[in-house]
């Protein structure tokens, strides 16, 4: 392996607590088998695509790792992997781990991660090219972030997608690393689920509003090659087809997922401003 380089790991967080986890995820920091050069935690910055590229600019590292504040580490070589898969291939624009559920999550979590996409995403035991790379838990290096252009900082929501989009555009591949995985947890509660739906669904209307072209179709489970700009029918149809399927096969939760999105985008999305969008 070659020389390795310097690592920054960077973790937007609205109060440098999330309900203590953040300093759970510090301890798995802690444990892994390859020690970050520098942890920056950004506290209180919105929308978290502004938070990271503060982290990015308060930091020097050359692999630049991003965190989100919810998030537990699988394994104790993540940061080993990351870094050892982006110096074997220089085509390699970002990468991953797998998403799952907390082995705490409570049956309602379990069942509202079946019911609504992009909630999870399978281990996989080769290196995979997928849409699912997220930054809960990826890598990256700082030249190629530098390249193309840094995180986008006025969008309220769908950051990700909007980056992964300009990094594949670079001609770089995007790919979940094998064997590693992070724990993200699902809202605890229903009132949470709907809450989290509904500022979903005004923060895209706000972009198709004021960043049309950011707004982007996201696959589920790990698919490498789609269409990422779909028309607004085609993205209309999309969502009414997935909510007569939640209808007809009672996933109860994925339908009021739906619906509140919807409620948001139509209406929610009218408020949406200065980083926030209505409760």
């Amino acid at each position: 392996m070659p020389d390795t380089p310097t690592i920054s790991v960077i973790i937007p967080s609205g109060d440098a607590s999330r309900d203590r986890n953040l300093e759970l995820l510090r301890q798995d920091l802690q444990s892994q088998s390859l020690q970050p050069n520098e942890i920056e935690i950004v506290r209180g910055v919105s929308p978290n695509g502004r938070a990271r590229n503060m982290g990015v600019e308060r930091t020097t590292g050359e692999i630049l790792v991003f965190l989100d504040d919810d998030v537990r580490l699988g394994t104790p070589h993540i940061l080993r992997d990351l870094v050892h898969y982006l110096q074997a291939d220089p085509h390699l624009g970002i990468v991953g781990t797998s998403q799952l559920l907390p082995p705490d999550a409570s049956r309602f979590q379990r069942i509202c991660a079946r019911q609504i996409p992009r909630s999870q995403s399978p281990i996989v035991h080769e290196l995979t090219d997928s849409d699912m790379v997220t930054t809960a838990c990826c890598a990256m290096r700082r030249a190629v972030l530098d390249e193309v252009g840094g995180f986008h900082d006025r969008i309220l929501r769908g950051v990700d997608p909007e980056l992964r989009h300009r990094v594949r555009q670079a001609g770089y591949r995007i790919a979940v690393i094998p064997n590693a995985w992070h724990y993200h947890p699902m809202p605890a509660t229903l009132r949470q689920l709907l809450r989290m739906a509904w500022r979903n669904g005004a923060a895209s209307a706000y972009a198709r509003r004021h960043f049309p072209d950011t707004v982007l179709y996201n696959p589920e489970g790990h698919v490498a090659t789609f269409q990422a700009k779909r028309s607004l029918l085609q993205r209309i149809g999309g969502n009414l087809a997935r909510l007569l399927v939640d209808l007809g096969t009672g996933r109860w939760y994925g339908l009021l997922y739906g619906l509140a999105y919807a409620a948001g985008n139509v209406l929610g999305g009218r408020t949406a401003s200065n980083g926030k969008s209505a409760p």
